[in-house]
């Protein structure tokens, strides 16, 4: 074949390709990756096309193809080929043509002939200029020919050091004669200075070809006598090998060179050759020997501690023989018959005193079950670990000897942290394994695969997981320790247990058992009945255990009933018991000789507030009354704080100080009055305690307190996770709850929040261009607000309290810049749009009004709040106005957009009341695939259309018999006693079950009333059902007759007949108005003769019941709108217990109830 003009260019530029993908070649560190890179090379190089070898290609396939491309497609057009498949079948046919054409054929010859001819000449003078590198090292001649397929190259060689050991360094490419002529100089027998060169040369080697030659047998035996070595340089670098070597991307590189040091060092350890140190004479690290030993042992954790990682994405085989060569090792006992000799267990101690290795290869479920299984099979570890714990807990209690100072001197002489350590000593060796057993066991006692190992044969007999744990607990409760650091044996056991309380199923299976809290519980025992101190840090680490195990419910319910207590039965001699009482000594400083510190007793204290923010635990809790001692306490301190002098900043220290130069009193005395109230305020977490919280008289500086935390988004408390949301959300529930959100600012910020993005958009970002409209009512931004603000007008009562006797502002005008902050101003702006000002008001008409209509739907879900706002605010005929105000220019039809579908809602939902069977609520949302995109029809006066109501068929009059019938037909024949009557009430509880169940359409109205007659009279009969006194009501209808209901309660018999009318239970309006009103009146004076006069600034407390007796009005129309029967039933059942829960008036400022009940 003729030769090229521009062949003799070719060499040049395949120069140049080279070296710019040098780089690339050098990182991809196997051949397979380089590979895949260089194919992707014109993806992720900018300067491919600029290469001079592409310009040549492109230019040859120009030449050559573009006149036959140019011909075929003009032949394809003129045929018309493009009408059958279109373009991509026109390119696909062009295409085939042109690859298969002779031309194109050629040319892929001539280029692959070319290039071919240039890498050869490139090749030859390559091994031309380094043939004097290779004859100078191998000292014999290579001949050069063309079936040398690798010639060895070489470049700088970076030394290495056990420091920066992953660092990549330069590399060097052989042939197998040459890694052959390699392993044999590597043999012990070979010169030193043969040895010296042959391991630096293979330093150079890339991992992959190592492994990869057929020697590799040979070099492993070769480094691991290199390892071995006397000599410091065989030994550094042959160490600096395999810490490449761990830098490769192979798992099958990696696992050879982990097990390959694992080996040697299993044979150092248990070798007679090695003279290794016993361990009462300890480790001395300038040593030669022992300093080898201990930077292999720190290389093998190193990557240990990194290998989890990783390992998931290769075979399990790699796993399993990583974890077993490292448990094989830390069972290998030295060959030496004296016991007491250096073992692995202690080097790997003192290189990773917390065992993070083993918690890491434990952190997974991917590891933990074979790391487990290593275990069970190789006990000596988990006997070794155990035994050790054993064995120094007994030592120490026995000796009493003061390790507190050892461990205090080891946290701040570690080796490679601070001061460099020379020398360790026995007991500091001992020490550090003792740290390492505990920090294993900790994690493997975690798991239910590590407790199952348990009992663990020691040489004192079998220890169970319950004896290691209290033996442990030993170090905390019996030792009276003080403060030395984070290696204290209090401190380190302190977080095993708390460990163990990561998650339930640990803290059940490790803690929640009588022995342990018994043995926690001594410290407190002591000084609670024999006011016997115990030192600080040891209350401390007890109050921070007890916390761990209340953080989960099992761990509560053991320390409020005891590991075999029953629920809901008083145990007194349960752990929470002796903690409440203890807590509440502490804050009365007249308990105790030696009062408690502050930290102490507030540690206790967060231990029953975990417990009395729960409902089941209150109710033990109460009788101690915490709830007034911590608010006499922080009463005192908040005096203390008030008459501390001022503090003064003082520059030269940077710190605040008092004026008398001491600023950490009163910085301590501010801490421990938030300390109070931060315990005070976390009783509003249940119902109760909200209760409890507001008969202290603290609610409002409680209340401000969180508002405080709330502004600042933390959380409630260290083992809780959420904010004080929920919080809010159970004071908001409450009528003096609610005054004092408003009192603390919270309100009005939460609708200031709200404004701003509704209507002004956030300060803090630039507006570089308009914001688009929201698609959605409420959005991401403001469905927070509006979550807010349904628990803040989700009650009733704080409904009551913030808008009864109020009026609306309806102001002529209104500014942009007047922004509402209060409930009521936000009611007039968002939701009460009944004027031009207020709609021209708005910045976001639409936006604004739909969510204020929204907030309206959900607040009138409460009866007793839509009768409220109708009564003072007429919001029936504000939104039948803007429906009105809807209607089209012809006044046929209605306008259908956001504003009249959400009202649409809001009066359908508010109207016709009952569950699903009883009304059709319209939908919010338009159907899109649908000719008529709203299909309910819109109204602008009552009553409601009668597509948004169903019809309600009357109960069918004949008789059918069920188990329930039969039951309530024989209980008629025979006279109720107390004997039988709690049987009967248990037949019929079940049978009422039973047919609702099966046969629901049976219960009619009339077997509805003969069961509430007959249920109650059975009640009656049992003695202790009868909690409140059932007094004779004796009052004449026209006396009731000249009583005045308010007009909400009118309002709500308006509404309780229309939907007696819709059920069919009520024939005459008129007659069942009368009735239910007479009714009402005459529930109102009996309760009146057993009230109490309220003196109260909370609205709902003046007066009677402020809200409509709805219970009352579901039994007149459970009673078909009988009086008579009605009245006989409820002045029966006001005297059982179940009243002062269904019957909202019951109890309302009820002299059954003590007086603090009452706030």
């Amino acid at each position: 074949m003729a030769s090229d003009p521009m062949e003799d260019d070719l060499l040049p530029s395949i120069r140049q390709l080279i070296a710019s993908v040098t780089p690339i070649i050098r990182a991809s560190g196997s051949l397979p990756t380089a590979e895949e890179m260089l194919m992707r090379l014109e993806e992720t190089d900018e300067n491919f096309h600029r290469y001079e070898l592409v310009k040549y290609i492109r230019t040859r396939i120009e030449d050559a193809l573009a006149p036959l491309i140019e011909e075929e497609i003009e032949k394809q057009v003129n045929e018309g080929g493009s009408k059958s498949g279109g373009n991509e079948a026109l390119v696909r046919t062009i295409t085939d043509h042109v690859i298969n054409d002779q031309a194109c054929i050629d040319l892929m010859q001539t280029l692959k002939h070319n290039t071919k001819d240039a890498v050869e000449r490139l090749v030859q003078v390559f091994d031309e200029e380094h043939s004097s590198v290779r004859d100078g090292y191998y000292q014999d001649k290579v001949v050069s020919g063309p079936d040398d397929k690798r010639r060895s190259f070489s470049f700088s060689d970076d030394s290495s050091s056990l420091d920066s050991s992953f660092n990549q360094g330069s590399y060097m490419f052989m042939n197998q004669e040459q890694f052959s002529n390699l392993a044999e100089n590597l043999e012990p027998s070979q010169p030193l200075e043969t040895r010296q060169e042959a391991l630096r040369r293979l330093l150079q080697i890339p991992p992959s070809d190592v492994l990869a030659c057929e020697q590799w047998g040979e070099l492993r035996q070769g480094l691991l006598h290199a390892l071995s070595d006397t000599d410091e340089f065989l030994a550094e670098k042959s160490l600096n090998f395999h810490a490449r070597m761990f830098s490769s991307n192979s798992h099958h590189i990696m696992r050879e060179v982990f097990t390959s040091l694992v080996e040697h060092l299993k044979v150092v350890c248990t070798s007679n050759k090695t003279k290794l140190p016993l361990l009462r004479d300890g480790i001395d690290y300038t040593n030669p020997t022992h300093h080898r030993i201990i930077k292999k042992f720190r290389l093998m954790n190193e990557f240990q501690v990194e290998v989890p990682i990783y390992w998931i994405r290769y075979p399990e085989r790699f796993l399993e023989e990583i974890t077993e060569s490292s448990i094989q090792l830390l069972v290998a006992q030295p060959a030496s018959s004296q016991p007491d000799h250096i073992c692995p267990i202690h080097y790997m101690s003192i290189v990773d005193p917390r065992a993070t290795w083993f918690k890491k290869w434990l952190h997974g479920n991917y590891s933990r079950s074979v790391v487990i299984t290593l275990c069970d099979r190789y006990r000596p570890v988990v006997e070794d670990a155990v035994g050790c714990c054993m064995d120094y807990i007994s030592a120490k209690r026995a000796t009493q000897d003061p390790t507190n100072r050892l461990a205090d001197q080891l946290a701040k002489q570690h080796l490679g942290q601070g001061i460099k350590r020379t020398r360790y000593t026995g007991p500091e060796v001992e020490f550090f394994h003792f740290m390492h057993s505990v920090c294993l066991l900790c994690r493997l006692m975690m798991y239910a695969g590590g407790s199952d190992l348990f009992p663990i044969q020691t040489s004192n007999g079998d220890v169970s997981l319950h004896e290691l744990l209290v033996s442990l607990v030993h170090l905390i409760t019996e030792c009276q320790t003080f403060d030395q650091g984070i290696n204290s044996p209090s401190v380190l056991v302190t977080e095993t247990l708390k460990m163990s309380c990561t998650t339930e199923a640990s803290c059940s299976r490790c803690l929640c058992k009588d022995s342990i809290i018994t043995e926690l519980l001594k410290p407190v025992l002591n000084w609670l009945h024999n006011d016997v101190p115990s030192s600080e840090v040891t209350m401390l680490h007890v109050a921070d255990i007890f916390s761990a195990m209340a953080s989960w419910e099992s761990g509560r319910q053991v320390l409020l009933y005891g590991e075999k207590g029953e629920k809901f039965k008083i145990n007194r001699l349960a752990a929470i018991h002796a903690i409440s009482n203890f807590a509440k000594k502490a804050l009365d400083s007249s308990e105790f000789s030696t009062q408690p510190s502050p930290a102490v007793t507030g540690a206790f204290l967060f231990v029953c507030r975990q417990f009395y923010s729960t409902s089941e635990g209150l109710l033990v809790l109460q009788p101690y009354g915490l709830h007034h001692y911590v608010a006499n306490a922080w009463r005192v301190a908040s005096r203390d704080a008030a008459q501390s002098d001022t503090p003064t900043p003082n520059m030269e220290v940077n710190k605040i100080t008092t004026d008398e130069g001491d600023g950490e009193p009163y910085e301590d005395t501010l801490a421990w009055e938030q300390t109070l109230i931060d315990n005070l305020l976390n009783f509003a977490s249940t119902p109760k305690g909200l209760l409890l919280l507001q008969q202290t008289g603290a609610i409002n500086e409680a209340v401000a307190y969180m508002y405080t935390r709330y502004a600042k988004k933390l959380q409630v408390s260290k083992t809780e996770k959420f904010g004080y949301g929920t919080m809010v959300t159970q004071v908001a529930a409450t009528a003096p709850g609610i005054v004092a959100l408003q009192s603390t600012g919270f309100v009005k910020t939460l609708i200031n929040g709200l404004w701003t993005i509704l209507e002004c958009g956030p300060d803090d970002r630039p507006l570089l261009r308009p914001a688009p409209p929201p698609m959605q009512p409420n959005d991401r931004a403001s469905s927070k607000f509006f979550t807010s603000l349904m628990n803040l007008l989700s009650a009733f009562p704080a409904v009551y309290e913030v808008l009864a006797e109020k009026e609306l502002e309806n102001k002529e005008s209104y500014t942009f810049r007047e922004v509402p902050d209060t409930i009521i101003g936000l009611l007039d702006r968002l939701v009460m749009v009944n004027t031009r000002s207020k709609v021209h008001s708005l910045f976001n008409e639409e936006q604004s009004q739909v969510f204020g209509l929204r907030l309206l739907s959900v607040m009138t879900c409460c009866l007793d709040t839509l009768l409220l706002l109708e009564c003072q605010y007429k919001i029936w005929d504000m939104l039948l106005q803007g429906q009105e105000h809807n209607k089209t220019t012809d006044g046929d039809g209605f306008i259908v957009d956001m504003l009249s579908i959400e009202r649409n809602h809001i009066l359908v939902r508010s109207y016709v009341i009952g569950g699903p069977s009883e009304r059709r609520l319209p939908c919010r949302d338009l159907e899109k695939a649908s000719d008529d995109p709203y299909p309910w029809p819109l109204f602008a006066s009552f009553p409601v259309p009668k597509e948004y109501t169903t019809t309600i068929s009357r109960p069918s009059a004949i008789k059918q018999d069920t188990d329930l019938s039969k039951l309530l037909s024989k209980s008629q024949s025979s006279t109720p006693s107390a004997a039988n009557s709690k049987e009967w009430l248990q037949k019929c509880q079940t049978a009422y079950c039973k047919v609702m169940s099966i046969r629901h359409e049976s219960v009619t109205n009339r077997v509805i009333t003969d069961l509430l007659d007959k249920v109650i009279t059975h009640t009656l009969m049992v003695p202790q059902n009868e909690i409140f006194p059932l007094k004779p009501c004796k009052v004449t209808d026209s006396a009731l007759k000249g009583q005045k209901l308010t007009d909400l309660q009118m309002l709500g018999i308006k509404m309780v007949i229309r939907y007696g009318q819709h059920l069919k239970l009520i024939s005459n309006s008129s007659d069942a108005t009368e009735n239910l009103t007479l009714l009402l009146k005459k529930c109102r004076y009996y309760f009146r003769t057993q009230q109490r006069s309220m003196d109260s600034e909370i609205r709902c407390l003046q007066g009677d019941y402020t809200g409509h007796d709805w219970f009352v009005s579901t039994v007149f129309l459970l009673m078909a709108g009988n009086r008579d029967k009605a009245w006989s039933f409820l002045h029966n059942f006001s005297s059982v217990l179940a009243s002062g829960y269904l019957w909202m008036p019951r109890l309302h400022a009820s002299v059954s109830l003590c007086q603090q009940c009452f706030y």
